[in-house]
């Protein structure tokens, strides 16, 4: 099925909201950006800004896009990592439902971890493919090699867990939202922080445990520099 909207017409929507962020270092797309399947979306946070405000504003943006979508188009927007199929299905994908394939990261220590293990054979090669292959919407792709981004974070491996856990943006119903991060978070917060937490009871709850864990992780970052 053809698409009732195209990807200039979202790129269009993406580049006016980005403009008002101040915690994303860069947005943008690898491959062909074709619509009828998904858009490969890379997007980095500032070195100096916390990862709860990278995520409200990756959240409050996906919102935008999926308003938009909805008011104009009778469609939404589906945002998934690494669970593809399972991540549609849960989001009722619909033939004019757009779909993002997310990959937001804190670090390039981060990204060199999540992609040497299966694409790359070292830190260069990473280097050489965003270079060659990242189509940025906002910001400076030199930002990526800077001496602020590129440092590694003793926790790169936890801010990578972080994310593949997040279905804050997947545009799941409610019930089925709360069930699953409940589960995810009760995981990141006892087994990995030592911290038991109430269970959320609906979305509102969810991105307030999110962002709290986000802001936990950091202080842990913080804490193991320190040292």
């Amino acid at each position: 099925m053809v698409k009732t909207y195209t990807w200039d017409e979202i790129k269009r929507i993406l580049e006016k909201e980005l403009e008002k962020t101040k915690h994303i270092l860069t947005y943008g797309t690898i491959g062909s950006c074709k619509i009828e399947r998904d858009i490969d979306t890379i997007i980095t946070k500032k070195a100096d800004s916390k990862t709860s405000d990278f995520y409200k504003e990756i959240h409050e943006l996906f919102e935008k896009i999926n308003s938009y979508l909805k008011k104009n188009h009778s469609s939404k927007l589906i945002c998934f990592n690494m669970f593809e199929p399972e991540m549609l299905k849960l989001a009722n994908k619909k033939e004019n439902d757009l779909a993002f394939h997310v990959f937001p990261y804190v670090s390039f220590g981060q990204i060199k971890r999540d992609w040497e293990a299966y694409m790359f054979k070292d830190e260069e090669s990473v280097k050489k493919f965003l270079k060659e292959n990242y189509s940025l919407i906002s910001g400076n792709k030199e930002d990526l090699f800077n001496s602020k981004f590129a440092k590694e974070y003793y926790h790169d491996p936890l801010y990578l867990r972080l994310e593949i856990y997040n279905r804050i943006y997947s545009n799941y119903n409610e019930k089925n939202l709360v069930e699953i991060m409940n589960h995810y978070l009760d995981f990141l917060f006892r087994k990995k922080l030592g911290i038991n937490i109430e269970k959320a009871s609906n979305k509102k709850e969810v991105e307030e445990l999110f962002y709290k864990l986000c802001d936990k992780i950091d202080k842990k970052e913080e804490a193991k520099n320190h040292n």
